[in-house]
């Protein structure tokens, strides 16, 4: 199930020309609906802050996204998603996500809840083998690659 998943995100990303990194972090900041810290992009994609920097450049030569100065923070900057030039790849992600919500509609909300926990389950215990993982290697950003 989780790579018929990926392997989507893979081919849409690749309809738009883009790497699926950047697709993912289109569709973040359009459901964060609002500016995000690069930190929350690299807490979410599971990245370095190098190839976080990396994400950025791309998405923002293609002129996706704009970084504005912080205003809580002189030292850091927010990122802001621009849906007008980033149009085709959100119109894409925005039908894939209605395509998912839409083939669920018909089930019972027993059973999506029952899906939920299932689902929350496997996160909170792929979260803690990934963190003992790292614990185990020495290496303090669970999050980095």
């Amino acid at each position: 199930m989780l790579r018929s998943a990926e392997d989507a995100l893979e081919s849409a990303a690749g309809n738009q020309g883009m790497h699926p990194t950047d697709f993912r972090c289109l569709g973040y900041l359009l459901n964060r609906n609002e500016p995000v810290s690069p930190r929350d992009i690299i807490a979410y994609l599971s990245i370095t802050s190098g190839a976080c920097t990396a994400l950025l450049n791309r998405l923002e030569t293609a002129g996706y996204i704009r970084r504005v100065p912080n205003r809580d923070d002189r030292r850091s900057v927010l990122i802001l998603l621009d849906e007008t030039a980033a149009a085709a790849p959100l119109a894409l992600h925005r039908q894939m996500s209605a395509d998912y919500t839409s083939s669920l509609s018909d089930m019972p909300d027993a059973s999506l809840e029952a899906i939920a926990i299932y689902l929350e389950r496997v996160q909170r215990l792929s979260s803690a083998m990934n963190e003992a993982l790292y614990r185990r290697t020495g290496r303090d950003d669970p999050g980095a690659k």
